[in-house]
């Protein structure tokens, strides 16, 4: 160590390196009291306090004055919650130029969808995961000009290289808004390291005048619908430009039912052959049974909505042993891993605890194992041999226990 530095280090807090480190895991409120120390302790605490903005949880990051925000702006990474037009207006200042992830809303007015692409244009090669969503959800929303994707905002501008830059997104996701298909085309050109796009409730409409595949994506959120269009509309399938894509997770509305197996079979095997990772929301009920039964092969990891869990879905993974990996149910209402409240068990009539463990005991490659609601009887766990040796992550309800207590008891037992 410098003799100098030394012999001004009297605790470990007086190395700036120390200190800029811990910074890292504190939370806004423990970084400015750390700010607050001294001059030396602002310039290694500052950081911390200004890395994320979530509006929801600070909304008086509007009344902030401009000259605060144009000091301090070039140091925020993260802004989440930005929803009406205050926030985001209060978002677009030029110094706020540096940002890696975004979560915004949009289409209530234009003046704000006029923020929310400047915002973007702004950050466009800092920014590494991006989400806007429409304020409101309209079903008319392809005759509303607020509601359509702004193309621009996800081109980078000319810098002063010949080159003209590329967008540094990752991970896209739009919500109940629309585009075209070149309007898709343009912004997959432009993300060369887009590796996850999402498009909930967004529709893709108008036939494309030209054709782009996109080898870095390999993970789509989309619609029934949008992967097996009705042959009348002459639309071609988002599969179609991306043949590396190994997750999708996809859904279908209760009244317009599932596509005949055999289109959606063959858009799969003519498109994204390297297809192994489902997750299935809507009427997965009836969907499960469908698509590992009749469409797909070789699956390796199935996550399913909570009331998708069936008689026929069980028989239906089970085809899959071996080859998969992993099976879990996801909650539409969201899942506090938090909370000391005990959600209900999930009640189904349809599956018995007998039939439930068919998954355990056949899938010898199984390493997640995610069931919150699903309660197991251990009488009948023990009835039969796992042949899952290599589980990493069990997610279950234990019949019994059903309180903090006897919960906490028991781990304490596990664990001496």
């Amino acid at each position: 160590m410098d003799t100098t530095v030394a012999s001004t280090v009297r605790t470990p807090f007086d190395l700036p390196e120390l200190r800029l480190r811990l910074s890292r895991f504190l939370a806004p409120k423990d970084a400015l009291s750390c700010a607050l120390v001294s001059k030396a302790w602002t310039l290694d605490f500052v950081s911390a306090i200004w890395f994320k903005v979530d509006l929801s949880l600070h909304p008086r990051f509007v009344s902030l004055p401009t000259d605060v925000i144009a000091k301090h702006g070039h140091r925020i990474r993260i802004v989440d919650n930005a929803r009406i037009i205050s926030q985001v207006s209060t978002l677009d200042h030029p110094s706020i130029n540096k940002l890696r992830i975004l979560q915004m809303e949009t289409a209530a007015y234009s003046i704000q969808c006029r923020h929310v692409c400047q915002i973007i244009t702004r950050n466009n090669t800092s920014l590494r995961a991006v989400r806007v969503s429409a304020t409101y959800t309209r079903t008319d929303k392809i005759n509303h000009a607020n509601y359509h994707v702004s193309v621009p905002a996800f081109l980078p501008s000319p810098g002063v290289l010949p080159a003209r830059p590329s967008s540094t997104i990752e991970t896209l996701t739009l919500v109940s808004m629309w585009m075209t298909h070149d309007d898709l085309i343009m912004i997959l050109e432009a993300s060369p390291r887009l590796s996850k796009l999402r498009l909930t409730q967004t529709d893709v409409v108008g036939t494309p005048t030209r054709f782009f595949q996109h080898p870095g994506i390999t993970s789509l959120l989309t619609s029934l619908k949008s992967i097996v269009p009705e042959v009348s509309t002459g639309l071609p399938s988002l599969l179609s430009y991306f043949p590396n894509l190994t997750a999708l997770h996809t859904w279908h509305s209760y009244s317009s039912g599932i596509p005949p197996s055999a289109r959606i079979k063959k858009a799969f095997e003519r498109y994204c052959p390297l297809l192994s990772q489902f997750k299935l929301g809507g009427d997965s009920g009836n969907t499960i049974p469908e698509f590992f039964t009749n469409i797909v092969s070789n699956v390796t990891r199935i996550t399913f909505q909570e009331t998708g869990m069936t008689s026929k879905a069980v028989a239906a993974i089970v085809l899959h042993q071996a080859s998969m990996i992993k099976v879990a149910q996801f909650y539409m209402t969201g899942f506090d891993y938090e909370n000391e409240e005990v959600p209900r068990v999930l009640e189904n009539n349809d599956v018995s605890g007998e039939m439930m463990q068919e998954i355990p005991r056949k899938c010898s490659h199984l390493q997640r194992l995610n069931l919150h609601r699903h309660e197991m009887d251990m009488d009948v766990v023990e009835s039969g041999e796992w042949k899952c040796k290599d589980l990493r992550k069990l997610r279950i309800r234990v019949k019994g226990l059903d309180t903090k207590e006897k919960i906490l008891r028991t781990i304490a037992l596990w664990r001496a």
